[in-house]
């Protein structure tokens, strides 16, 4: 399940692209489909060690060679318990990046506020579900900023507000978890955001309006309640449109009523 519209980044094979805040790695994997170099970036350990097993399974179980040159891994730093990686130290000789080819991908635990990149790194930048849950949202969108190449692309998406307010008259728990929303955004919000750094907005869709209706379910029935059975019911529903057409195609439609997601799309100028 994609939230970002690859066909309107212009992805090229051989771009480096940053999916800071990647989660399980779903973008990931489809940069790394794509022929991109993917730099998956998250907090969350677990997450890292699921995306790892993710694009090693899709390189055929072999980890991409590393940045000691001939070594096999998705190291770039000291490891952790989960098998991700702290974010590499910037080398002192600023063409040692330039000696070999940049892996197919790699798994590094980092914070998007405090982005351990020099300046304009990545052809293209996303960050989807993320602006939401950061402290400083303005600092993270300045360091997105500051990594993307002059003309580079960032994707970021949010929650819509109608949903986010919504959820929160259904649920006291929904903005109240570790871990969880900490904002909501406009639509005008998020553009004024991206646009203070440097970033200019030039496109926008809606996306994911079936997840709308299952986290309401949740919400009202429960929001960690995930063995009620509306809440496995919707479930199975979300796992159904992956698979039929029909049902995608009324999801497609249903993203210009009633969307969870907003999409916006910038260029660094």
């Amino acid at each position: 399940m994609l939230t970002v519209d690859f066909e309107r980044l212009a992805l090229r094979p051989g771009m480096t692209v940053l999916d800071a805040g990647c989660g399980q790695g779903r973008h990931s994997l489809e940069l790394l489909r794509r022929g991109c170099h993917a730099l998956a970036l998250d907090l969350n350990l677990a997450e890292l060690k699921y995306t790892r097993f993710l694009l090693d399974s899709l390189l055929g179980g072999e980890a991409p060679p590393g940045p000691q040159g001939g070594e096999t891994s998705t190291r770039a730093g000291a490891t952790d318990s989960a098998g991700a990686t702290e974010a590499p130290e910037t080398p002192d000789n600023p063409d040692a990046s330039e000696a070999q080819p940049p892996p197919p991908y790699l798994v590094l635990r980092g914070n998007a506020q405090t982005l351990p990149f020099r300046a304009a790194s990545f052809d293209r930048v996303l960050c989807s579900e993320v602006l939401e849950h950061v402290d400083d949202p303005r600092r993270a969108a300045a360091e997105l900023a500051r990594v993307l190449k002059p003309g580079g692309m960032l994707a970021a998406s949010v929650p819509t507000p109608a949903t986010e307010w919504l959820y929160r008259f259904s649920s006291d728990d929904y903005f109240n978890t570790p871990g969880g929303h900490v904002r909501i955004f406009s639509m005008g919000g998020l553009r004024k955001l991206l646009s203070s750094q440097g970033l200019e907005v030039i496109d926008l869709h809606f996306e994911h309006a079936f997840h709308s209706l299952y986290w309401w379910v949740r919400c009202v029935f429960g929001l960690h309640a995930e063995n009620h059975p509306a809440i496995r019911h919707c479930k199975k529903i979300l796992t159904h449109v992956m698979f039929s057409p029909a049902l995608a195609q009324a999801e497609r439609w249903s993203n210009w009523v009633f969307p969870k997601s907003m999409v916006l799309y910038a260029r660094r100028v």
